[in-house]
């Protein structure tokens, strides 16, 4: 049966009531559970649009401004983009530092618990090798010599850049680096997550009425690293200052699959089609996600995204009570458990990473041995590729 025949709108009131209320004690609290919350927001709203076109979820959902549900994806429930971001977060607050093993770990654990969210078929076989003993120093090229340049580490880096919002840039990429090592290795990868991590930490800290698009996009094509995430931020930058419309640019910004189709999982991608949302519609968050999302592809990725960006403007009084009410909550995960996070969160500002243990003792590892992965064999050799530096 296609999925799109038991895809159907919950019954839930399209409702103006918003939170109207900040969660936090603080501000930097406050901004902290909107970052986490903001993630979920857009993670779920978007996560039965994903692989929808534009043009698809305009005639199916309208403005796509309530949480759906479907088989594969139970109403308000969140996906991996939501679970990853947690399980940084707790990571973060167990250890009070950024410690990649812990970290790395704290991915497993979330996959290994139900329900499976949704995970790509390469995060899962990195995930299981972790499990399975393999060192996350090196599972980031476990699948691809290069790497993956893929949108996961950008959906995930909100907790890094709140954390770290006091710290130098040269520590906040080391930091962002580190969180990324077990899954995403790749220079473009590691770009976008930065620049997302330096998004949140810098909007963290300033009034929304002194938000400037035109300086704020200025300033991240200065300090993106990499020429295709530039290129991406000069052509965002370009169809705000000529007016395009969103399909044009999707088509100018959005590489196509062989049926003509857009999917943004190259990170430069997400991070642009998040920014285009959030640039034109800072002053209205609920309608940030809503666009967000509708620009459809990797719907619920583009909404963690923004909704990252922004939380950490606004904090939480925005959230509509349709949305916060229908987060999925159980004891041990869910709205309550991120809310908590994002308190004990707060408390900390971190300034520098712990590289200790960078690079791994050789006589600590046998010279070839057996990983399970995703159901097939490989060998690890613990031999770090030539160049190999810390993270």
């Amino acid at each position: 049966m296609n999925w799109r025949r038991w895809l159907f709108r919950k019954n839930e009131p399209n409702s103006s009531l918003k939170l109207n209320a900040p969660l936090g004690a603080t501000t930097t609290e406050d901004r902290c559970i909107g970052c986490l919350l903001g993630t979920a927001c857009g993670d779920i709203l978007g996560a039965n649009l994903e692989k929808l076109s534009r043009k698809e979820i305009r005639r199916w959902h309208g403005r796509g401004a309530n949480f759906l549900d479907s088989a594969g994806r139970p109403f308000g429930c969140y996906t991996h983009d939501t679970e990853m971001t947690l399980a940084l977060a707790s990571s973060l607050v167990v250890m009070e530092r950024l410690d990649g093993g812990h970290c790395a770990q704290s991915y497993a654990r979330f996959f290994a618990r139900p329900p499976l969210r949704s995970y790509g078929q390469a995060t899962k076989e990195i995930l299981q090798a972790i499990i399975d003993a393999a060192d996350y120093r090196y599972t980031g090229k476990l699948l691809l010599p290069q790497g993956s340049c893929a949108n996961g580490g950008v959906m995930r880096s909100g907790p890094s850049g709140d954390e770290f919002r006091h710290a130098a840039d040269s520590v906040l990429k080391q930091a962002v680096q580190t969180a990324l090592l077990p899954t995403h290795v790749h220079p473009e990868a590691i770009d976008g997550a930065w620049l997302q991590a330096k998004i949140v930490g810098w909007l963290a800290k300033i009034e929304p009425k002194h938000f400037d698009a035109k300086i704020f996009l200025e300033w991240l094509q200065k300090i993106a690293a990499t020429d295709i995430l530039r290129e991406k931020l000069a052509k965002l930058e370009r169809g705000l200052r000529e007016g395009w419309d969103s399909d044009r640019f999707l088509s100018e910004a959005c590489a196509t699959d062989e049926n003509g189709r857009i999917f943004q999982i190259h990170a430069a991608e997400a991070l642009v089609c998040a920014l285009w949302s959030f640039v034109r519609h800072y002053r209205d968050p609920e309608e940030c996600l809503i666009k967000a999302v509708g620009l459809g592809g990797d719907s619920d990725t583009i909404g963690a995204i923004a909704g990252a960006q922004a939380g950490a403007l606004h904090g939480t009084d925005w959230i509509p009570s349709r949305w916060f009410d229908n987060i999925e909550n159980k004891p041990e995960t869910g709205r309550d458990v991120i809310i908590a996070v994002a308190r004990q969160l707060a408390k900390l500002d971190l300034r520098r990473v712990d590289v200790t243990g960078w690079p791994p003792n050789r006589s600590a590892y046998i010279k070839k041995r057996e990983i399970q992965a995703g159901g097939k064999l490989l060998e690890e050799d613990p031999t770090p590729p030539k160049g190999k530096r810390g993270p």
